[in-house]
């Protein structure tokens, strides 16, 4: 299980790695972020705009009404009405310019979408191999996954923390089998006595140099 992660790891590192796409999605996020901050702007704008505009209509209202009639407090009042106008015409060539903002962005979005999704096929055709590799490797975990639960229901919790303990302690490897009368893991040459043990389905033997489990097979 641990070889099979292993290349999991690596594989996913190297459809990762791939320059081109990585580019060409943080080139979307991007203009996305920047299409974002557009829609507010415009918004925000359009916002000042009607509020300006109700300015306007309460003044005017107000100075066709008929309720005033000081001539003084009139010709204030239409300046007022004069100056709002003033803004607000600069207050629409500025939402003028938000729409035009706001259309470049989405153009900028749409243009990068397609950009990403021409990447992306390349991407997957360019690493059809790697992909299928993955999948029948995370197949393989399901598999490995499924026998180890069945092995580990037939062993007992004290031997399963030893097991585990020794691999945290000797890099993964808690397991070592017998190989010409030497301990495979570290090599060292093992008793006859120690490879009697190892044979014994009810004992659990140790490599006298490494402590390791070995076993006989």
């Amino acid at each position: 299980m641990d070889q099979v992660k292993n290349r999991l790891l690596a594989i996913d590192k190297l459809l990762n790695e791939d320059l081109a796409f990585r580019t060409a999605q943080q080139e979307l996020a991007d203009v996305e972020h920047a299409l974002y901050k557009a829609q507010r702007g415009l918004k925000q704008t359009e916002d000042i705009v009607q509020t300006q505009q109700i300015k306007i209509e309460e003044n005017e209202a107000a100075l066709y009404g008929g309720q005033i009639r000081n001539p003084k407090e009139l010709q204030d009042l239409q300046n007022d009405v004069a100056s709002l106008k003033k803004y607000l015409r600069e207050l629409e060539n500025q939402q003028l310019d938000a729409m035009i903002l706001l259309e470049q962005a989405e153009k900028e979005v749409t243009d990068k979408q397609a950009e990403l999704k021409t990447v992306e096929g390349q991407h997957t055709a360019k690493n059809a191999t790697q992909l299928g590799a993955k999948l029948t490797l995370q197949k393989e975990v399901e598999r490995l996954d499924a026998e180890r639960k069945a092995v580990v229901a037939s062993i007992s919790p004290e031997e399963i923390k030893i097991y585990e303990r020794l691999r945290q302690q000797k890099r993964g490897i808690a397991v070592s089998p017998i190989s010409d009368g030497s301990c495979e893991a570290c090599g060292s040459t093992l008793t006859p006595a120690d490879w009697q043990i190892a044979r014994s389905p009810s004992k659990v033997s140790y490599c006298p140099t490494c402590g390791r489990i070995i076993y006989a097979g």
